[in-house]
């Protein structure tokens, strides 16, 4: 008996040390068991916005002939009371503010945002994600920029089987996307499976005229989705595989033999969020280092979940740390939004916008 006990005992050592291995050193997967320090190397001068709680996704709105930022609002823990719609941010002054949605009853829960004037008409684009009695849609909603009002365009609510789980798009001027599906369904396990390295995310792409395809597939917790129009490249946060990837486009494809990774530059970004690029040509991206911590924050903001700011040169791919938090600051940090030296990071939970001012590239 006492063998029989010591040889199960050794298996289950050996299988542990293989999945430490395997999550350290294999092409994809994090370790859900291992977190590093996360301490902020410098002191910077910070400030919160306080908005609605799960201020997810952020976008510059130029609308009104100055720049503001429009961040979506979403409640994501179970229980707690809804507070889903869109606040602004005037940068002079840091004042948030709510916008009007017309008509007021519309529903919405907002995730990833994108702002694109078509037609000298300003829109903002929103994934939303409604459950009715445990069923699920998934959807693309425009509206119109009005001042402080978001007027739905009803001839804009746009769904399709192939947006399984979408979280995050880029809108082109035609009324094209491209919009990433992080996980196939909204089965809980399927993010289990993307962390630990299977890949069964994909990009979808809308032609703007109803036609809908998938682009892009077997990618592992894709989520930023960033389109360089004049290079004709399309960049994607695949968080799973600890990379953003570049590829170019071909038209509306993508041609998966150009592929170049942030890897290639030996800097790992585990489950990069939403992707933005600023005013000096720099891409910018958070990442979430600690997956059960970021599973013990979504369910209590006292559990911290660590983050961790990285810029990409789109040209070359390479890739700085910038900054990073244990969560004392913010916790699970999902969008950085540089406006000259001045960082606005958001965040999936907590009502707040973090600030930090002085930044020095």
């Amino acid at each position: 008996m006492k063998k029989l006990l010591l040889g199960i005992l050794a298996f289950v050592l050996l299988l542990f040390i293989g999945s430490l291995f395997y999550f350290q050193f294999g092409e994809c997967g994090i370790s859900p068991f291992g977190c590093g320090d996360y301490s902020t190397k410098k002191d910077y001068a910070t400030q919160k916005i306080m908005i609605g709680s799960g201020p997810e996704d952020m976008a510059v709105d130029t609308s009104l002939g100055y720049e503001r930022i429009i961040v979506s609002c979403a409640e994501r823990r179970k229980g707690a009371k809804e507070t889903s719609g869109f606040y602004g941010i005037n940068p002079t002054t840091n004042e948030p503010y709510k916008f009007q949605i017309e008509p007021a009853d519309f529903e919405i829960h907002p995730h990833g945002i994108d702002i694109v004037t078509i037609d000298s008409i300003p829109y903002l684009y929103a994934i939303s994600h409604n459950q009715t009695e445990g069923n699920w849609r998934h959807f693309v909603v425009r509206f119109e920029i009005k001042k402080d009002k978001l007027v739905l365009d009803t001839k804009q609510i746009l769904e399709n089987e192939l947006m399984s789980v979408p979280n995050d798009l880029d809108v082109l001027e035609d009324g094209s996307f491209y919009a990433s599906n992080y996980v196939p369904n909204m089965n809980p396990n399927e993010s289990t499976k993307a962390i630990l390295g299977i890949k069964a995310g994909s990009v979808v792409h809308y032609d703007g005229k109803g036609n809908w395809k998938i682009v892009l597939k077997e990618m592992c917790y894709p989520n930023g989705v960033y389109v360089d129009k004049t290079r004709k490249h399309i960049f994607i946060a695949n968080g799973g595989c600890k990379e953003i990837v570049r590829y170019e486009l071909e038209g509306s494809a993508i041609n998966l033999a150009t592929k170049v990774s942030t890897k290639e530059k030996e800097v790992k970004i585990p489950l990069g969020d939403n992707l933005l690029l600023d005013n000096h040509g720099l891409l910018w991206t958070v990442a979430h280092p600690c997956p059960l911590k970021f599973l013990e924050h979504s369910k209590d903001s006292k559990n911290k979940s660590p983050m961790a700011v990285f810029t990409i040169d789109p040209n070359t791919l390479k890739t700085t740390p910038f900054f990073q938090n244990n969560g004392g600051l913010i916790s699970a940090a999902s969008t950085v939004l540089r406006l000259d030296n001045r960082l606005y990071v958001s965040q999936v939970f907590d009502p707040f916008v973090l600030v930090i001012d002085g930044i020095e590239l």
